[in-house]
């Protein structure tokens, strides 16, 4: 890795507010707020076939004491997936998941009423992709995930019919790893970074936002704006980040690093 790269580039006077917990009068605790799948796991072939390992679980549980429960989950993935595949530590506590259309804060759930656009959508996508075994439909809460990793050659049949349908029901696409995304506008991670950084608990923190993908663009700038830190897993976002990180490994010493 470069080493001028794995720096932090914000300034020293930023960095030194960037604390566990309240060391002196004037520091400002710190809470933290992640994505999921590239930074808290490994992106798998399929949305199901990932895993928080034991270690990282216990990174997080050791996180969530440390910063008094400052500490939120930022996602694409719906709240029901989200809940099957976080540690206890993070599960019960503050979720911002479909990109900021859910927010769970200790089970207390926020969001607009489902309808059955997307049940209906996962069931026509089935229908349109059924001789193309290499395309996995992800049906989220509020959203459809078109996802071609099994099958690259296959990217521009998934982004045409994805583009259709957002055409045909006002939806837009988003663009993430291998998937195309589609989605209700009006709301994205920045929201969500903004409407966690708003509750109670974390008032008066500095956040720092950790993210790999491109839907965390809009978290970086929220959380930067808010006079924060953002920190990128890998190169795809790294230009929009003040540190740049290179694995999920590399996201656990990091947490515990901050921790520390």
């Amino acid at each position: 890795m470069d080493p001028k790269r794995s720096r932090s580039r914000v300034p020293d006077s930023l960095v030194h507010l960037i604390v566990p917990a309240e060391t002196h009068q004037e520091a400002r605790p710190l809470a933290l707020l992640l994505d999921f799948d590239g930074t808290l796991v490994e992106i798998g072939d399929t949305p199901e076939a990932v895993a928080i390992s034991p270690a990282m679980a216990d990174t997080l549980a050791e996180a969530s004491r440390t910063l008094s429960g400052r500490i939120a989950v930022v996602s694409g993935r719906s709240l029901e997936q989200l809940h099957h595949l976080l540690p206890p530590a993070l599960a019960g506590g503050v979720i911002a998941a479909s990109h900021g259309q859910e927010l769970s804060v200790d089970g207390a759930v926020q969001a607009p009423r489902r309808t059955r656009l997307f049940v209906d959508l996962a069931f026509e996508a089935a229908l349109h992709f059924e001789d193309f075994p290499g395309i996995v439909i992800e049906e989220k809460s509020f959203g459809l995930g078109v996802h071609y990793r099994l099958m690259p050659q296959l990217r521009d049949r998934a982004e045409q019919w994805a583009m259709a349908q957002a055409a045909s029901h006002g939806l837009i696409v988003q663009q993430g790893d291998m998937v195309f995304e589609l989605r209700p506008g009006g709301s994205d991670k920045g929201d969500a970074v903004r409407a966690i950084m708003a509750l109670d608990r974390f008032a008066g923190s500095v956040p720092v936002f950790i993210g790999d993908d491109l839907t965390d663009i809009p978290a970086f700038e929220a959380t930067r704006a808010l006079g924060g830190q953002a920190i990128s897993v890998g190169s795809r976002t790294a230009d929009h980040s003040d540190e740049r990180l290179d694995s999920v490994e590399g996201v656990r010493r990091r947490i515990a690093a901050l921790i520390a």
